[in-house]
């Protein structure tokens, strides 16, 4: 039987710890999500 790589969940909460989130926080996440997905966006339209 094949062994399965553990792989990374794309989706995961970063502020489940429950501290106050500040607005730097927030925004840098933000940042970090619309900069990937640019960045996926990229590679799919290469594809074509």
């Amino acid at each position: 039987m094949a062994e399965q790589e553990i792989q990374k969940p794309i989706c995961r909460s970063v502020f489940k710890s429950g501290e106050n989130t500040t607005k730097n926080q927030f925004t840098k996440k933000w940042i970090e999500l619309i900069n990937r997905l640019e960045k996926n966006k990229g590679v799919t339209a290469g594809k074509r």
